[in-house]
């Protein structure tokens, strides 16, 4: 299948921005400088990959990773805020955190199937950096190595049918929607 028989546009892909991604060194105090100084919040703080989850897969490049992240997210209008604090293991976070010492890391779009998009930006050398589940069961996320040619990641999930796409509240181990 050549790539104009994908889709007429990359607009079609690329049609449902939801977030913004920030790396940071300590959650906890972005969050509580966030909350106190801008009046952004409140935050919806989990561990990445959430306790008592088997099934979540995790790839670093083409790699199986071993990462975790502690990640607060809250809604700014109509985008999902990320915070994203590397905790361990090698991740495209953390190396973001000890080349560039944090910031703006990654825009989210939405996407209903990921083959087109990895075969669209592939076509232009845009290849996986991380990928692996998502916290809801049945979703699935992307980040692509883009910073060279548009200065930071492009990240794209694939989000469950019937949901927004957001990312859930986890409650004693459970997501709530």
């Amino acid at each position: 299948m050549s790539e104009s028989q994908l889709f007429e546009s990359p607009k079609e892909i690329f049609n449902k921005f939801v977030q913004i991604g920030v790396v940071v060194a300590d959650l906890d105090r972005a969050t509580k400088h966030l909350a106190e100084i801008f009046g952004i919040g409140p935050f919806r703080i989990i561990d990445w990959p959430p306790e008592g989850r088997s099934d979540i897969e995790r790839f670093y490049y083409t790699e199986p990773g071993d990462f975790t992240a502690r990640m607060a997210f809250t809604e700014l209008g109509p985008v999902e805020l990320e915070l994203i604090q590397p905790m361990t293991g090698r991740s495209i976070w953390a190396d973001f955190l000890k080349e560039k010492g944090g910031g703006i890391h990654h825009i989210r779009f939405n996407v209903d199937e990921l083959e087109p998009v990895q075969e669209h930006l592939a076509h232009h050398d845009i290849l996986p950096a991380q990928h692996g589940s998502g916290i809801r069961p049945g979703t699935h996320w992307m980040n692509f190595g883009s910073e060279e040619m548009v200065g930071f990641v492009i990240e794209v999930m694939k989000f469950a049918p019937g949901t927004d796409g957001r990312t859930p509240q986890i409650v004693d181990g459970k997501v709530i929607s």
